[in-house]
């Protein structure tokens, strides 16, 4: 029994003593745990392995042969007749031997592109397409720091919206207390009272919805770290006063996308890809030429005797296709259409990228603008309830001026709730739009 109290004490430590995630620490662990992060890594260091074998293509291929056993053939018999003046004469000639013969050898050879004019652009498409990886982990990289902000904030938003939902059940239900004693006194009607138990009730489901919101909240947090979905999640409460930020400059905004989004330096690595194919295509008109070589020993060794051979050989070898059935001038129309295909879409793709940016920049002014009106609203809707519960506890208002003043009340906080994670959710797309953390 004493051996469960102190382990159920250590839990209780654990738990209690375990610090709050923040949200730079939560986007460190989505980072090494999460499986989008992950693949794309590894799609990265398959395109860098792939870069390598094009690096290879340019050194010589060196192979070793070796080969050791016994064999036997039958030996042949040819037989032919001959006309004499004798008359016929028939012969019979023995080919080979008639016995099991011990066989070994090696063979080194070497081969090496003196003109490959593929080589070149083989090499830079995949120089580009490993480039073009590591630019598609970057973006993985900044849409999960993205969604992680996001889940981050929803978990913190609805702990708040649980809060308040608890606040608004205490001021429904204190609100009540209150009607029974004034209908106890006669001061109150049973209308008051049935309308004060409807505000009760309607608190309770309200605080009963926040409370599934927030489980939904934590399970999708855990969900992009890419931990357990039913982990306890423990996070670091916003800062308010740290809220409120300086709104860059627009000009400022796009030429950071510009310079530092991985999906418009994609676009512009495919183009150069496209480019490169072209040229690949374009290779086909020209011969290659390669030099090889090979050197080895051959042993084949009867009982009445043996055979030992060392042999070399360097040779030149040139290939040249002058026809192939119009394949290739369809393939160079092919690479041709693609690249200019690229080229034709660039504008838009700015224009795409210039609208993301524009867009977040007005809806972060936004936000900024509407937290700073929700704060006055939920300082106005505070002292005007403190008002209208002082006027009805003296008789001087009505039980549904007190409801209104509570429903005002808890609708001002959730507009102001809301509003302030909007700027850390703007905050974040600000960052997300540019590829980099600007704020």
């Amino acid at each position: 029994m004493r051996r469960v109290l102190l382990g159920s004490l250590l839990t209780i430590i654990i738990i209690t003593s375990a610090s709050a995630l923040t949200l730079k620490e939560s986007i460190e662990t989505a980072l090494k745990q999460n499986p989008t992060i992950l693949a794309s890594r590894k799609k990265a260091e398959a395109a860098d392995a792939r870069l390598g074998q094009a690096v290879g293509a340019f050194f010589p291929t060196i192979k070793l042969d070796g080969n050791y056993g016994k064999s036997y053939t039958q030996p042949s018999t040819v037989q032919f007749t001959t006309a004499t003046t004798a008359g016929a004469v028939t012969q019979t000639l023995t080919f080979g031997t008639d016995a099991v013969s011990d066989t070994h050898g090696w063979t080194a050879s070497l081969s090496q592109p003196i003109f490959a004019a593929a080589l070149l652009p083989g090499y830079q498409i995949a120089k580009k397409s490993a480039e073009l990886a590591r630019e598609d982990h970057n973006k993985t990289i900044i849409n999960t720091s993205f969604d992680v902000t996001q889940a981050y904030f929803r978990v913190l938003a609805a702990e708040k919206l649980v809060q308040l939902s608890r606040e608004s059940k205490q001021m429904a239900q204190s609100h009540i207390d209150q009607v029974n004693k004034m209908v106890a006194a006669g001061v109150a009607t049973q209308a008051d009272r049935l309308r004060s138990e409807v505000q009760v009730a309607n608190s309770e489901v309200g605080l009963a919805r926040a409370a599934n919101q927030l489980a939904l909240a934590q399970n999708a947090f855990n969900n992009a770290l890419g931990r357990g979905i039913e982990e306890a999640v423990k996070l670091e409460a916003i800062d308010e006063s740290a809220v409120t930020i300086a709104v860059p400059a627009y000009d400022d905004l796009i030429k950071l996308a510009r310079q530092n989004r991985p999906d418009w330096k994609q676009f512009v690595l495919g183009e150069q890809i496209a480019e490169e194919t072209l040229r690949l295509t374009q290779t086909d008109y020209l011969p290659s030429i390669f030099l090889t070589g090979s050197t080895g020993n051959q042993y084949i060794g009867y009982p009445a005797y043996a055979s030992d051979v060392n042999s070399w050989r360097v040779a030149g070898a040139a290939s040249w296709t002058l026809f192939d059935g119009l394949g290739r001038q369809n393939r160079i129309r092919e690479a041709a259409a693609n690249f200019e295909s690229q080229q034709a879409v660039e504008e838009q793709v700015k224009r795409g990228i210039e609208l993301e940016v524009r867009d977040a920049y007005l809806s972060l002014q936004s936000v900024q603008d509407t937290l700073g009106s929700t704060r006055k609203a939920v300082e106005a809707a505070g002292e005007n309830y403190k008002v209208a519960n002082h006027r009805y506890n003296s008789g001087a208002a009505t039980n549904l001026e007190v409801l209104d003043a509570q429903v005002s009340l808890t609708s001002a906080r959730l507009n102001y709730l809301q509003a302030l994670f909007d700027v850390e959710i703007a905050k974040a797309k600000i960052n997300k739009v540019v590829g980099m953390e600007v704020l």
